[in-house]
C-alpha cells in the first residue's frame, strides 16, 4: 500500500521532470479538506470532520499560487496539513491503514 497521494505526487515530480525546460509547470497540490461547495453538492456528510481540519479555500489558492511561484512540484497547505503528513511518512503502513479504516465517510 502505497502512503495516501504518493502515486499523485511522484506521477507529479516525474511530470515536472520531463516538462523541465519546456515552460509547463506541474503542481500536485494536496489541499486536505477546504470549505468550498464540493461536499455539499456531491451529498457528503462531512459532520464528523473536526473543524480544526478545515481549510480556507482563498488561503489554500494563495499558498498554491505561493509555491507555483517557487517551481515547487508538491504543495500541502497549512501548517495542521504539513505536520499530518511529516508524521505519516514515519508511521508503519499498517497504523495508517488503521487510520483511514476510523476516518470519516
Amino acid at each position: 500500500m502505497a502512503r495516501p497521494f504518493q502515486a499523485v505526487t511522484t506521477f507529479s515530480q516525474g511530470l515536472a521532470n520531463e516538462l523541465d525546460g519546456t515552460g509547463v509547470r506541474v503542481l500536485a497540490l494536496c489541499p486536505g479538506f477546504t470549505r468550498t461547495e464540493f461536499h455539499d453538492r456531491a451529498g457528503l456528510n462531512m459532520s464528523a470532520v473536526p473543524s480544526f481540519l478545515w481549510l480556507d479555500a482563498d488561503k489554500v489558492v494563495d499558498q498554491g499560487l505561493a509555491a507555483l511561484r517557487r517551481n515547487a512540484v508538491v504543495c500541502v497547505p497549512g501548517a495542521r496539513y504539513k505536520v499530518i503528513v511529516a508524521v505519516s511518512r514515519r508511521l508503519p503502513l499498517s497504523g495508517l491503514r488503521l487510520m483511514a479504516r476510523r476516518a470519516p465517510r
